[in-house]
């Protein structure tokens, strides 16, 4: 029953972040917002994109035995190290950007 709180707090935590980006968006310049959002998502994927891959390399390493329980733990760890990536990003250069003017 664990998962389920986890998973709550995963929408919660998306929800502030995707918040995040739609007032970085409506309050910057365009150009800069774009800049701003489409490097955090990078980031963002680039990070989830490897946990995922260590995740499945886990999974197939014969002398490491993973159930589907600690797997979708692990999965769901990656999931909550991306949204924190892309929340970081979003603060970390939109304080950069507005002193580049």
């Amino acid at each position: 029953m664990n998962i389920h709180y986890a998973v709550i707090g995963l929408t919660y935590l998306i929800i502030l972040v995707i918040s995040y980006a739609v007032i970085i968006f409506t309050n910057s310049e365009e150009e800069k917002s774009e800049v701003i959002i489409v490097k955090a998502f990078k980031n963002a994927y680039s990070i989830l994109a490897f946990g995922l891959l260590v995740v499945y390399g886990l999974f197939l390493l014969p002398h490491i035995t993973l159930d589907h329980q600690t797997t979708s733990y692990l999965i769901l760890a990656s999931k909550y190290i991306s949204v924190f990536t892309l929340g970081a990003s979003l603060y970390l250069l939109s304080k950069k950007y507005a002193f580049d003017k």
